[in-house]
Order: C-alpha cells, then structure tokens, then sequence
C-alpha cells in the first residue's frame, strides 16, 4: 500500500489501547469467570504466540471490568446464568445458557444476555411463547424448561 494512503497517528490494532475501553462492568458467572481465569493462566505459561498475547491482553483487560453474577431463574423465569431448553416450530429442541458478553460461545449454547435472542428469552417460563429475532428470519419457540446449570 502507498504511504500516501496511511495515517501514521492510527494506532496499531495490536496497541493495547487500541481495544475499547468498557464504559460499565460487566456480568459474568462463576464458571464463566473460572474459564477465563484458566485461559489466561494456560496462555501466559505456555509463553503465547503473538496472537496468544493479544488473547491474554483482551482477557486481563476483561477481568479488569466484570463481576460476578450468581446464576438465578427466579420463579422459574429465564434470568441470568440459567439454562433454557426450546422447542421450535419443527419440534427440534434448542438448549441455550444465559451468560456475560465475554464468556459467549454459541458452539457450546452459551449466548450473552445481551444478544436479541437472550432478550427474547429474558422474563419468561416454561410453556411461554418467544419470537426470536434471527439474522436468519425470525422463529416462534416455546420454552420447554428452565433450569440452572
């Protein structure tokens, strides 16, 4: 790329002020916490690659900006840290956990409670109705349980 084309006062993406700063904390459960905690040790042993360095930076300046939310289904109610089974319109069962914003993993059903699907859920109880608002097009489900993990 020509040099005419670069802003030199740009920071690096690799800067460490480069990531976002939180404007609130954030909440995480305890095993949600524990993960992060044992990711960042393992990283920080294992002498990281660049791109395990960068890891670790984002995880200790997450750990920096979170606390601690006990996972709770209040009257049987979708809230944080509870674990939802759905069931939608072709009987197919969906289980999601109800997690902070830094220990989503959608391969592992961990969703964050600020995702529109989370939001759909929030309140709710087994045998209620959700639409859920996908990038895929929306889906009707209803929830089947709620339980904690």
């Amino acid at each position: 790329m020509s040099k005419a084309f670069t802003n030199e006062d740009t920071p690096i993406p690799d800067d460490a002020d480069a990531l976002p700063p939180r404007t609130a904390a954030l909440p995480i459960t305890p095993a949600g916490l524990a993960r992060l905690q044992r990711e960042l040790a393992d990283l920080t042993r294992a002498g990281a690659s660049e791109l395990g360095v960068r890891r670790a930076r984002v995880i200790a300046q997450a750990l920096e900006s979170i606390y601690v939310l006990e996972p709770s289904a209040p009257d049987g109610r979708v809230a944080f840290g509870a674990r939802v089974v759905l069931e939608d319109e072709t009987g197919q069962l969906i289980a999601y956990e109800i997690v902070g914003p830094d220990e989503m993993d959608v391969a592992a059903g961990r969703i964050s409670i600020a995702s529109p699907v989370a939001q759909a859920l929030l309140g709710k109880r087994a045998g209620d109705a959700a639409v859920l608002r996908r990038p895929k097009g929306n889906a009707e489900v209803t929830i089947v349980s709620v339980a904690l993990p």
